[in-house]
């Protein structure tokens, strides 16, 4: 093979590496292009469950919450009953209202408004039972257990181991709560009127217990609770 034939032999093995080379940066270029490609689709279809199970977690924890704290009713047992406005409730010293949606006996005294929850603080062999106002006596009294309280709830005699126990209310002025009723020390105290136009609220989800009857000094009470 002469000098000439090596050339151009080494010439056209050149020629056919180069394109097969260009062949394959060719294809390698089409590949990574395409490679290039699949990776966008794949990070958009990331960000998309991404997306879905965020609103998927969002949703979720939305349900959870309203289960978890459901929204109270209004002018519903368990919820918010409007009375109207300071105008709209009994005349101070009046006989007690019953309102029997709310399941309670509204006052309205000088120092405000109280709401008696109807049951009896005695539950007779474990049972709750409904007192009544009786109007001749101008006290509350449980028919099934004999527990008899005056018309502030105070405990006057029978079984019953506590006063009656009480509703929070509530005065409000514009859209702000200006007074509630409270605890102090064992006393339950009741929220002051601020105006004839303050609007009051009864909130039956928040029950406050009466005092004990045994703090004022009887001890047949605290016997017969004992032993009931």
């Amino acid at each position: 093979m002469t000098v000439q034939h090596s050339l151009r032999r080494q010439g056209n093995w050149d020629t056919a590496d180069t394109s097969a080379l260009a062949e394959r940066v060719e294809l390698l270029l089409e590949s990574a292009g395409t490679g290039h490609g699949d990776f966008n689709r794949r990070e958009m279809l990331t960000y998309a469950w991404a997306g879905t199970l965020a609103l998927l977690t969002l949703g979720s924890g939305l349900a959870a919450y309203q289960f978890l704290y459901p929204r109270r009713p209004v002018n519903e047992f368990g919820g918010m009953f409007h009375l109207g406005t300071a105008v709209d409730l009994p005349p101070v010293g009046s006989a007690p209202q019953a309102n029997v949606e709310g399941r309670f006996w509204l006052i309205n005294n000088e120092e405000g408004p109280r709401a008696f929850f109807e049951i009896c603080t005695h539950p007779w062999r474990g049972t709750p039972h409904r007192f009544k106002w009786d109007p001749k006596g101008g006290r509350f009294e449980c028919p099934v257990c004999g527990s008899k309280f005056n018309r502030d709830g105070h405990y006057l005699t029978g079984p019953a181991p506590r006063y009656l126990d009480q509703f929070v209310v509530e005065i409000e002025v514009g859209q702000s709560v200006v007074a509630r009723t409270e605890v102090s020390g064992d006393e339950i105290v009741a929220p002051a009127l601020t105006g004839p136009a303050a609007k009051v609220f009864v909130d039956t989800g928040e029950l406050l217990r009466g005092r004990s009857a045994c703090d004022d000094g009887n001890g047949q009470t605290c016997i017969l609770t004992a032993r009931d």
